[in-house]
This record gives C-alpha cells, structure tokens and sequence, in this order.
C-alpha cells in the first residue's frame, strides 16, 4: 500500500511540474535563439522551418509562429487544424504580413484584413491601407490590466497617453513598454466584430507624415474551434526578445488556463 501511495504522489507531482511542450515553427533564426534562451527555462523547445514540419502538430501544447517571408499552404493548413482542434496558436510580428496576402485561409481564419498590400511601404492614414516602418519607435500600451498573458510577472515602468481606437473613448494615461529600433505594423483590421480579447494597444508617430497612431491591435486573442490563437506584435529584432516583459508575455500565453 505504502508502495502504491508513493506512486500516486509521483505522478501527481509528475502532472504538475511538468513542462510544456512548445514548438517554434520559423524562418529567422537570430530572433528565435534569443526567445528559445528564455522559454528553456520553463518549456520544452523544439525549433523547426516549413520544410520540417512534424507528422502531426497535436502532441504540442502551444505552437509559436514566427514566418517573415512566404506562409507555405502544407503549414497553414496544419497549424488551423491544430488550432480547431484545441491546440494554443502563438504568432508573433511578421506572421502577419503583406506576405501572407496571397494565401487562401490565413487571414479569414484569424479574422484579419489588410488593404493594399502593395503599398505597405509608404505611409498610409489611420484606418486606411495597411502599412510597416522601421527602425522605429513602437510603445505597447496595456489595454487589459487584468488578464493574465500581459500582467503575470510583467513590468508595466513606463506610462503613456494613449486613446483607445474602439471609438468613442478618451485620452487617458495607460501603462506602457517601449520597444526601440523596432518594426510596427499599422491598419490591421479586424473582420469578425468583437470576437477578439483585445490586450495591448500600439502607440506610434510616424516622421513620414506627422501622424500619431492609436491602434488596439498590439496584442489580442481570438477563441477559434476548440483552441486559441494569441498575437503580439513586438518581435522585429532580437533586440525586442532580450525585453524581458515581451518574452514573459509568450510564456504566459503558453501557460495560460482560459
């Protein structure tokens, strides 16, 4: 009996302590080693590109995304399966991106649209085109105070005055984290109402055309089937992931219990 009862307190103590299975699917390598340093600590990690992609995504509790250039159809379509099917979909920056403009799903299945694609490089106003700029100076504003992907163990030292784009609102004074010689990303638009859980907002003054921009779109998440995706917009650089908070944040959206 004394035997049996030991066993029992392994395996929960097995259960417990045990950590999570993580699979970065990438195309840039010097980001992802800086990110991998930290998720070590807490996480299994395997890193992989689109050409080795495993047989099947399901044995990973989170599946981080982080693809610059072209979004293969064979991993498009394994990461919504394994979304829909209660997987924990993790992108980060560039995964979306004028370059995944062409693919047939993506963006219908995150709920996500980006106008004029060709024209990203140039400014464009708020709520018109999609555009990106960089290096650049891009503030990321706590919009969810409560919730725990962009809270637990998370410095919020620097404040902002920051006007919610979910008009009307106000300008109001909201914590904030800078993200120096970085990349942002303007006028993504969301496509299904209010089904997104918004979490951070960017703040951003473009030189190019004297134009403040107020966007909640620096971090959300949206249920989608069974699972979850979570999308952060700071990563550019491996700069970006040596900000301790902004590497806090992936794991918490690894860890966290909806």
């Amino acid at each position: 009996m004394k035997s049996y009862v030991l066993f029992l307190v392994l395996v929960a103590f097995t259960t417990t302590f045990a950590q999570p299975d993580v699979l970065i699917i990438q195309d840039e390598m010097p980001q992802i080693e800086t990110l991998s340093a930290f998720l070590e600590k807490e996480t299994k990690v395997t890193v992989v590109d689109q050409n080795h992609l495993p047989a099947s995504l399901e044995e990973y509790e989170a599946v981080i995304i982080f693809i610059h250039k072209q979004l293969f159809e064979p991993t498009e379509v394994a990461m919504i399966e394994y979304t829909k099917k209660g997987g924990r979909l993790i992108l980060l920056h560039h995964s979306i991106s004028s370059a995944k403009a062409k693919n047939t799903y993506f963006f219908d299945f995150l709920g996500i649209r980006l106008d004029h694609p060709e024209t990203s490089r140039y400014p464009q106003a708020p709520n018109e085109g999609y555009a990106w700029t960089d290096p650049v100076t891009v503030y990321m504003v706590n919009l969810n105070p409560n919730h725990f992907i962009v809270n637990h163990n998370i410095e919020w030292n620097d404040s902002i005055q920051y006007q919610s784009s979910d008009q009307p609102s106000i300008l109001r004074t909201f914590p904030c984290i800078r993200f120096p010689e970085s990349e942002v990303y303007l006028n993504h638009k969301f496509t299904d109402g209010r089904e997104k859980t918004v979490l951070c907002g960017l703040k951003f003054y473009d030189t190019r055309n004297l134009t403040w921009y107020f966007q909640d779109r620096a971090a959300w998440i949206k249920p989608q089937g069974r699972g979850h995706i979570v999308y952060f917009l700071p990563g550019h650089t491996a700069k970006d992931y040596e900000n301790k908070n902004m590497t806090q944040m992936i794991l918490n959206a690894i860890t966290w219990n909806p």
